[in-house]
């Protein structure tokens, strides 16, 4: 791990103390969300019960694994499932539905299997038009190392994909409140947007962004990294574990892992009590 990892259980009068959320099984169930940053994974963890809190940054996927591979439930920003021809990943499909009519293009073609083999964006550009009949664009070429450590790790190790689920931050910040967010995540007004959702279902969230931005420098960890793995950890705490998915019967690429986008659908969910969590302590 790059910085050293630290949480906060927040008291009643509105102070907090250092303590480590647990790490061995058995123990409180964790929550974690994971976007990719500039220096490698950024991940938020949440405990169930009582409020707990952690940022970690690590270098790679595998440092994160082994940190965490106790944990209930990983959302991770990033495609699992790869492409496979021509067609859309139906759950890219889906979710650029949910999504209209602001925000769907926040959801980009994953790119096909072939492409993790390219050496540069010129081979991938070239490998994806062949395979797909379109070809990759830079944003992709610029995730397929990350995109390529993840299937690495997937494909070896049969826990870690059961436990990690894709996700994408606005189609969770979409099935929170029932619609797509209104504004862009880098403008002032679409982070006041995105923060007074998280505030609702997670109370600590203000104190998280502002305590990690402290921490981190932005050359190391952006804003909206913080916002997207912190929105990502608490559906997945919301959800106990058990999260919605696009499409619901399911699908998976040619080497078995899950082509799905987990988020957590508040219409399909809304029956009373739902969404109310514990008080931090």
């Amino acid at each position: 791990m790059i910085q050293s990892e630290y949480t906060h259980l927040w008291e009643e009068a509105g102070a907090n103390r250092l303590q480590h959320i647990p790490e061995k099984q058995g123990s409180a169930a964790v929550y974690v969300g994971i976007d990719g940053c500039p220096d490698g994974w950024f991940a938020v963890a949440l405990t169930g019960e009582d409020g707990g809190w952690l940022t970690s940054l690590y270098a790679t996927v595998e440092e994160l694994w082994a940190a965490y591979g106790h944990a209930r439930l990983l959302l991770i920003d990033m495609p699992i499932g790869l492409a496979d021809g021509p067609l859309d990943r139906r759950c890219d499909a889906l979710a650029r539905e949910r999504l209209k009519p602001g925000r769907a293009s926040s959801i980009f073609p994953a790119p096909v299997r072939e492409v993790l083999e390219a050496a540069d964006y010129a081979e991938a550009n070239r490998v994806q038009r062949e395979v797909s009949g379109r070809g990759l664009s830079r944003q992709s070429w610029g995730l397929v190392g990350k995109i390529r450590e993840l299937d690495e790790l997937l494909r070896r190790d049969p826990q870690a994909r059961e436990a990690f689920r894709e996700a994408h931050p606005e189609l969770v910040f979409a099935g929170l409140s029932g619609r797509p967010m209104e504004h862009g995540k880098k403008t002032e007004d679409g982070y006041a947007e995105r923060m007074s959702l998280l505030q609702s279902v997670f109370p600590s969230s203000g104190w998280i962004v502002e305590e990690t931005l402290a921490r981190y420098p932005r050359r190391t960890v952006r804003r909206d990294d913080i916002v997207d793995a912190l929105v990502l950890a608490a559906a997945a705490r919301l959800c106990g574990g058990t999260p919605d998915e696009l499409p619901e019967t399911g699908d998976t690429d040619r080497a078995g892992l899950r082509r799905t986008i987990s988020f957590v659908d508040r219409v399909r969910r809304s029956k009373p009590g739902w969404a109310e969590i514990p008080t931090p302590l």
